[in-house]
């Protein structure tokens, strides 16, 4: 993480920490964005990305296998944040994910086709080895839409099929995903109404800048002074009901468990 100088009162040496400000973007997040903000944090998968090198293995039968154990399909540069990274997600563990089967067009069949060339947001092909199957990423400002298309019809001609009836614990993910591919075919940019903030985003954006300061060795002072300022901290850091110690734990507390595991609820 990058570290900013801030000059708390009271201590002439500056206390080197990502300001608030820093944290404001990820306001705008979508579910997709916050799994990756929590997961690009773990130590555990910054060594496996920066011990990862040479192609990929096994991309064939499901992607980079050492990169599957993150729910990913290849890895992704850890300091790359979500407005700028290119995700892909493993089929079987992101609900979000459209299965789409690319199906030669039948004369008189007259329905829009996906025209990579009109569209204003970032478009990522997966290097997946297999002829049969591509998984085509858009990405704009932190919101994401990956499609895991099966066929070998190209796209600008394919008739773009997905089950109708998808299973009950995939229902809703998938007939929102089949939303937004069909505003974004029709806009041609990724509409942030269809893209909903997360509803816990003020509270997600505390556990992510308390998360690096534990990340940095930062004491649990500091973190408070962090969170909610010297003034505050001054004043009820050494109340007897540690009301203000405890809302600092909890939240380096939740930003571990999302960082370890968690981010994986963001999925589903």
């Amino acid at each position: 993480m990058t570290l900013f100088a801030e000059t708390v009162p009271g201590n002439t040496s500056p206390l080197l920490w990502p300001l608030a400000e820093t944290y404001r973007w990820m306001s705008a997040l979508s579910r997709l964005g916050w799994a990756w903000e929590f997961l690009r944090r773990n130590p555990a998968y910054i060594h496996a990305f920066n011990g990862d090198s040479g192609p990929a293995v096994g991309v064939g039968v499901g992607g980079n296998r050492r990169a599957l154990v993150w729910g990913l399909l290849g890895f992704e540069n850890p300091l790359i944040d979500a407005r700028n990274a290119n995700v892909f997600w493993q089929l079987e563990a992101c609900r979000e994910i459209l299965p789409l089967a690319a199906s030669p067009m039948r004369r008189g069949t007259e329905v829009n086709t996906l025209r990579l060339n009109n569209l204003q947001c970032r478009i990522t092909v997966h290097p997946f080895g297999d002829d049969q199957r591509q998984d085509v990423l858009f990405a704009q400002d932190g919101r994401f839409l990956q499609l895991a298309i099966f066929g070998d019809t190209p796209l600008e001609e394919a008739l773009l099929l997905t089950p109708a009836l998808p299973s009950s614990s995939y229902r809703a993910r998938r007939f929102l995903a089949v939303r937004r591919l069909t505003d974004l075919v029709r806009y041609g940019w990724m509409r942030p109404s269809i893209y909903l903030r997360e509803h816990r985003a003020p509270r997600l954006m505390r556990v992510a800048q308390a998360l690096d300061g534990w990340l940095a060795e930062a004491s649990y002072r500091d973190i408070g002074i962090a969170l909610f300022g010297p003034a505050r901290v001054e004043r009820d850091w050494r109340d007897p009901g540690d009301h203000l110690r405890d809302q600092v734990r909890r939240a380096v507390r939740y930003g571990r468990d999302l960082m370890e595991n968690g981010y994986r609820e963001f999925l589903v």
